[in-house]
């Protein structure tokens, strides 16, 4: 299972590569965890679902001293529904923190899911679609609100920077043949860090599902969450 492979390589042993490619930088208290299904499956079958416990604190550092502390409650948006996600929390009996695995579909400090964001960031920054044009194709009935939109395009455009250089120097150290790195490549010339970043997400979700097989379930209309599953795992922090 795809999940019990790419949770940020906590539940893995040490020797597994995709793991230690997903651990490196880990300082956060939510473990950005990807289950393998959408927000549907998950709420549907959340009781089904297997939790893997952290090996290591995030906090502390200390070895296999985490355990069960319960749940907490997100309650995600699409267009057109709301839902009800449990996200699992473990205690620290070292340093009494906890640390939860947040689903992969589901965005720090934002309400609605990561796939009704990346279509606006894609329409806004890869297709340089106008305001209007965001709205008009990325809303339904109105939702999300145009100034909901601009929101997150500005704070995407704030981290671009950030996510763009580490993604740059992951390809550097690990694909250095790739045309994300290749100054005169077509996709790689002067262009605006939000959408060099996009462009970046699919040189490196390319590269990773030649590694691991496992990754082949992200499409194109995965990047971003491949993105944000990453980037958490190097502690990059906020995405949009």
């Amino acid at each position: 299972m795809l999940h019990a492979i790419l949770e940020k390589g906590i539940a893995r042993p040490e020797g597994t590569q995709l793991a230690s490619f997903l651990r490196t930088g880990l300082t956060n208290m939510v473990i950005v965890t990807d289950f393998q299904c959408g927000v549907k499956e998950y709420v549907e079958h959340f009781w089904q679902l297997a939790f893997p416990r952290p090996d290591i604190c995030p906090t502390c550092q200390a070895l296999d001293r985490l355990i069960g502390h319960g749940f907490y409650v997100r309650e995600p948006m699409t267009l057109n529904a709301v839902y009800v996600v449990h996200v699992k929390r473990w205690l620290c009996k070292a340093c009494h923190h906890t640390v939860s695995l947040l689903p992969s579909f589901v965005v720090r400090y934002r309400h609605y899911l990561l796939e009704v964001m990346a279509p606006v960031l894609v329409t806004r920054f890869e297709q340089a679609a106008s305001w209007t044009q965001v709205a008009r194709r990325c809303t339904q009935n109105g939702l999300p609100y145009p100034r909901t939109l601009y929101r997150w395009c500005v704070s995407f455009a704030a981290q671009a920077p950030t996510w763009w250089a580490a993604v740059q120097r992951t390809l550097a150290q690990h694909d250095a043949g790739s045309p994300a790195l290749d100054p005169l490549g077509e996709n790689t010339g002067p262009q605006e860090a939000p959408r060099a970043l996009l462009q970046a997400a699919l040189h490196l979700r390319a590269w990773a599902k030649t590694q691991w097989p496992e990754i082949g379930a992200y499409g194109l209309a995965d990047r971003l969450r491949f993105l944000w599953h990453w980037g958490a795992a190097q502690g990059l922090g906020r995405l949009i």
